[in-house]
């Protein structure tokens, strides 16, 4: 279990925020296999938030999750507590990994993010709760999905918290060759730092040729750039990784123009 506090400027701790997060904006819509969930209870005096993580799946994961609170001043002074730790999730298991206690009285902003990583220390689920002080006491804030700034892709407003969250590279996969297919692509997107807030997904289906014949399809934000019959060649599987992250880059850009054409006019 770590604490970290630090006391830094909002500005800071935007640039901060936007290296540090690469996930989603709600866990629930991505992952459905592990879901990382804040719970709110509430009593007269004290928000009390538990970080849960649940498991649908009938095999267990090894897994590390990580709390973050961002507390933001009149000042506009922000601080930073973290918690976490690794745990196991078995079969069908939902567990309560850390709880806070806020006082309803605590003026300022305070916004509250769970981290659920798996073994690889990929982010595989999120949740977030905003707080606002209003009138004499907190008040939790109806969220609505936030467009993050995109880093490779034209410059995005930033969200109104300046809290950037981006989507996730998901992977489907039922063979080997799927899932180097995935380890390439995703290699190359890290590399490449990429970060938009639209997920993308590698699928893997069975061709209906056989057993062993399958194929590979990579979708952005649930449209299809690519797909091709897969083959356990490495040199193969690295030159569709590389077409896919064409295409992939393409469609980003795409949606990006799109996107400020609406807003421009």
């Amino acid at each position: 279990m770590t604490n970290v506090k630090i006391n830094i400027t909002k500005r800071v701790l935007l640039v901060a925020l936007t290296f540090f997060i690469c996930n989603f904006s709600y866990a629930q819509l991505y992952n459905k296999e592990v879901i990382a969930k804040i719970n709110i209870e509430k009593n007269s005096e004290f928000f009390t938030f538990h970080a849960s993580a649940e498991n649908l799946m009938a095999y267990g994961y090894s897994l590390r999750y990580e709390l973050m609170s961002f507390k933001t001043d009149a000042n506009n002074n922000t601080s930073k507590n973290t918690q976490g730790n690794r745990f196991v999730l078995k079969p069908h298991e939902k567990l309560i990994l850390s709880s806070i206690s806020l006082n309803r009285n605590e003026e300022g902003k305070i916004i509250l993010v769970m981290v659920i990583y798996d073994q690889d220390d990929k982010p595989i689920s999120q949740d977030r709760v905003v707080l606002n002080y209003k009138g004499d006491q907190l008040e939790v804030e109806v969220l609505k999905k936030a467009e993050p700034k995109q880093i490779a892709i034209s410059d995005q407003a930033k969200p109104q918290d300046g809290f950037v969250i981006s989507g996730l590279v998901i992977e489907n996969t039922i063979t080997k060759a799927g899932r180097d297919f995935y380890r390439y692509f995703y290699s190359d997107y890290r590399n490449k730092q990429i970060k938009t807030s639209k997920n993308i997904l590698i699928e893997e289906v069975l061709a209906g040729f056989g057993i062993r014949s399958s194929k590979i399809s990579v979708k952005v934000d649930n449209q299809l750039v690519w797909q091709f019959f897969a083959q356990p060649k490495q040199d193969f599987l690295k030159k569709m990784s590389d077409l896919a992250m064409s295409r992939t880059i393409s469609k980003l850009q795409q949606i990006d123009k799109q996107k400020n054409n609406f807003i421009h006019y």
